[in-house]
């Protein structure tokens, strides 16, 4: 399958494309800066931003004949005033996606995001409440909204950590995360299907 990925040039993203081409996917990337992405056997890359309509639907055309069948989003928000990255981000997804016929995304957020806010630790309840990190925060609420408004066999993943310790198996916790701390890792994958529609935090 091909998949189209956004973020593909961050940490994660590049894990994901790694994980991907191993099983034998085939991937499309859509990043500002192509350079700051290597070349590899089975990777496409597009020049342009997924916050434009115009460019995201370069993406999906950008091989012919092979449109991708998933859509993949590890992009960062950044903490400023009015962000919408990844909110404009997943509308366009989701449009284009309505458009070919392609019904699965997976996203990558954060143990926190909507439901799990009431049982991530009190200090990150206390920043996000009163730093910068709310105005990144409520540009994933948002998209948690946005997801879940549409017909998309969604998978929202509320990582509690991310490090670039060595790969580990995934624990997948209820949508709330209750139980787990601020200080859980994040390594892995596993296969989409389980999740479809749901928000599982994520930990290793």
């Amino acid at each position: 399958m091909r998949i189209l990925i956004f973020g593909g040039n961050g940490q994660t993203g590049r894990l994901v494309i790694d994980e991907a081409l191993q099983r034998g996917h085939k991937i499309t990337a859509l990043i500002r800066n192509p350079s700051t992405l290597p070349a590899r056997e089975g990777l496409t890359i597009v020049k342009g931003t997924p916050v434009e309509l115009s460019n995201v639907e370069s993406a999906w055309n950008a091989v012919p004949g092979d449109l991708p069948t998933a859509v993949i989003v590890t992009l960062q928000t950044p903490y400023t005033e009015g962000t919408r990255v990844m909110s404009d981000a997943h509308e366009n997804a989701i449009a284009t996606m309505k458009k070919h016929g392609v019904s699965k995304i997976a996203t990558l957020a954060s143990f926190g995001v909507g439901s799990s806010y009431p049982n991530i630790n009190v200090l990150m309840r206390w920043a996000i409440a009163h730093t910068s990190m709310a105005l990144g925060f409520a540009d994933h609420n948002h998209v948690d909204e946005i997801v879940k408004k549409s017909d998309m066999k969604f998978v929202v993943f509320r990582a509690a950590r991310l490090t670039m310790g060595k790969k580990a198996r995934v624990k997948f916790n209820n949508k709330d995360g209750k139980g787990l701390g601020i200080f859980a890792g994040l390594g892995g994958s596993r296969g989409l299907s389980t999740w479809d529609r749901s928000t599982p935090v994520i930990q290793n």
